[in-house]
């Protein structure tokens, strides 16, 4: 009677240990199906995204300027030129953008063409958007770090501008711009032509230009 009981009691560990190696095998096999899975999961994934931010891009308009040319007195140049910068969708939000100006000088026995690149970053203000109403009231403020030959240049400015919105679903500004800006110092040339140096005096310009939505967009 005790053998027996001592049989009985040994089948019933024996079972359990059978039970116990079942559901350890049953969690090693599901635990190789999810590290197999885990690729499959990550192909499945969103991809990881980068923002690409509004972007305007403008002609800077012929508006005169004056140029004190050095001994030669003073002439009026008409700047031209084109750029494009980074645009944010805030109320406030920083810009920044390159700009490339040709400035044509005829003067004093100088005939002659110089360039400005400018490297424009600031604070922008821009009026939050209304629903039927497209146009929106924008104002800046703007360090103008440039460099012309050999000249390098700081100059701050100030702009005040109108955006009339052509998509009012787009999460960021979209559409035309016109801006007035003006350059609040002088900015002193090396070389303008001719081997003569000048000045530029403080101005007002104007912008005309297009800002194309930002969207997002995966990353390569």
């Amino acid at each position: 009677m005790r053998g027996f009981a001592r049989g009985r009691f040994a089948k019933i560990i024996a079972i359990g240990d059978f039970a116990e190696r079942g559901r350890m095998k049953n969690i090693l096999l599901s635990l190789f199906m999810l590290l197999g899975a885990g690729p499959g999961w990550a192909a499945e994934a969103k991809p990881a995204l980068r923002w690409a931010s509004a972007s305007e891009y403008y002609f800077v308009l012929p508006a005169p300027q004056n140029l004190a040319v050095d001994g030669a007195g003073s002439t009026v140049v008409r700047p031209w030129g084109f750029g494009v910068r980074a645009v944010g969708h805030d109320t406030f939000s920083k810009t920044g953008g390159l700009q490339l100006q040709s400035v044509k000088v005829d003067h004093a026995g100088v005939k002659a063409t110089f360039t400005m690149l400018d490297l424009i970053v600031g604070l922008e203000y821009l009026s939050p958007l209304n629903s039927g109403q497209p146009l929106r009231f924008k104002a800046g403020a703007y360090a103008d770090l440039g460099l012309s030959d050999s000249t390098l240049y700081a100059a701050p400015m100030l702009g005040v501008g109108l955006l009339y919105t052509t998509d009012q679903q787009a999460e960021t500004p979209a559409g035309f711009t016109l801006d007035v800006f003006c350059r609040l110092t002088d900015i002193g040339l090396d070389n303008i032509g001719g081997g003569r140096s000048g000045t530029l005096k403080p101005a007002l310009g104007f912008k005309l230009g297009y800002i194309i939505p930002g969207f997002w967009r995966p990353k390569k």
